[in-house]
């Protein structure tokens, strides 16, 4: 099969926890959703474009952060500006006692690097090509401050892997691949998501969180260059 190879690079990252409240905790590297969020953002789409994944990545460090959160006490409260100082708030017609702040730890990961297979119909695989060669785009992958630099994007063919061999990285791979004795991190990823009564409605997906060096289970594949692919069904 062919797919689209992207190796990414950001200086900071934090691909936060949906239910981490007194800690912003991150996941080791970015769910499915955060990625094809991504994607969907580069093609400026406007409905859901079905494909398939393989996330896999490393840091070098985990850093922690101490910031200024901000809570809405009422689900109807208005916009307002986030930065007060200096600006006269008779100005605005906001409720500043519907809001309050809270000091939080953040995890951030430090020199992140991901290596991320894309599988979709050919003519999305060439519109994401454009939309990355055209350069006008604001990159990230997590928060808006997590900016990425596009290091490759290239399309390669995808076969069966016939033989054993270890991973480079990190990775995210479905659990009905993995082995009863491979060491792993189980967990529940957001893949896409319904509106239902006005709230998200969240798919989610089961993978291991696969260290590299690990053998890679039978039933994965390899690009032509040698880089294992994990695809979710």
């Amino acid at each position: 099969m062919k797919a689209l190879r992207l190796k990414l690079f950001q200086e900071t990252a934090c691909y936060k926890k949906p239910f981490a409240s007194k800690v912003a905790e991150t996941y080791p590297l970015p769910p499915y959703s955060t990625v094809k969020g991504m994607i969907h953002a580069l093609l400026r789409a406007d409905r859901f474009i079905p494909m398939r994944l393989s996330v896999q990545g490393e840091y070098e460090a985990k850093l922690l952060d101490y910031q200024r959160h901000y809570f809405f006490k009422k689900l109807d409260a208005v916009a307002f500006p986030l930065i007060l100082d200096g600006i006269q708030e008779n100005r605005f017609a906001y409720d500043t006692n519907g809001i309050s702040t809270m000091p939080i730890y953040t995890h951030i990961l430090y020199r992140v690097n991901l290596l991320i297979h894309v599988e979709a119909e050919d003519s999305v695989l060439e519109q994401v090509i454009q939309a990355i060669e055209g350069g006008d785009i604001h990159y990230s992958l997590g928060r808006w401050e997590d900016l990425v630099r596009i290091d490759e994007c290239k399309i390669v063919f995808v076969e069966e892997l016939e033989e054993e061999k270890d991973l480079h990285y990190h990775a995210y791979i479905p659990d009905h691949l993995l082995d009863i004795d491979t060491r792993h991190i189980p967990y529940e990823l957001p893949w896409k998501y319904e509106i239902v009564n006005g709230v998200r409605k969240w798919e989610k997906v089961k993978v291991g969180y696969v260290p590299k060096g690990t053998t890679a289970p039978e039933g994965v594949c390899i690009d032509e260059d040698g880089e294992l692919v994990f695809f979710h069904l």
